[in-house]
């Protein structure tokens, strides 16, 4: 029976807590900075942490780029729209490594039109009604992939799928890095 070096177990504890602390910190501070960000039809914000196989994203955009709308829905086609969206906002990895095939493991989406409606009617109603309705999608994704080797050329299918993102801000952070890209339609690669 062989034992374990109590020292060797602990320093592979504390790498993966810096790292895990380090992810945290770097898509609070990517979180805090996009909020601060003016809500502009057409820009949308990606954060990327990579830590091992395992890919955290979170997708922040206008609701316009994505459903064409940023109230709640009203008519059918407007629900179905949402729903579509959903539908491939939580099942569709937002990125694609060249060197992994990922797969989806939890997502969520999150669609604010109810605060910004109710925002919208506390204001005064001297100036145009689709102006103020200002809505955001927030979508959260897990994506496990089969090659620890995630770094590299990646692709995002965002902006040929809602082709309303003329410009997509992904920021990224890994064990080893960090950095941002700008991409503009049609772009829609970038390197880690």
């Amino acid at each position: 029976m062989t034992s374990r070096n109590p020292l060797t177990s602990l320093k592979s504890i504390n790498s993966l807590n810096f790292a895990i602390g380090l992810c945290l910190c770097a898509l609070t501070t990517a979180s805090t900075a996009s909020e601060q960000q003016p809500h502009q039809h057409g820009h949308a914000q990606l954060q990327i942490a990579v830590e091992n196989n395992n890919i955290d994203l979170i997708l922040t955009s206008p609701a316009y780029n994505l459903l064409g709308f940023e109230h709640q829905p009203r008519t059918e086609q407007q629900k179905q729209t949402l729903e579509n969206a959903r539908q491939w906002l939580t099942t569709q990895a937002l990125i694609t490594p060249a060197s992994g095939n990922c797969t989806v493991e939890s997502a969520s989406m999150d669609f604010n039109a109810k605060a910004a409606e109710k925002d919208h009617h506390n204001h005064d109603h001297h100036h145009d009604e689709t102006m103020n309705e200002h809505a955001n999608i927030e979508v959260s994704q897990v994506l496990n992939c089969k090659s620890a080797d995630i770094g590299g050329q990646l692709t995002t299918p965002l902006i040929d799928q809602f082709p309303e993102i003329q410009e997509l801000d992904v920021e990224w952070v890994t064990n080893s890095t960090q950095g941002s890209a700008k991409l503009s339609s049609p772009d829609n690669q970038f390197q880690l």
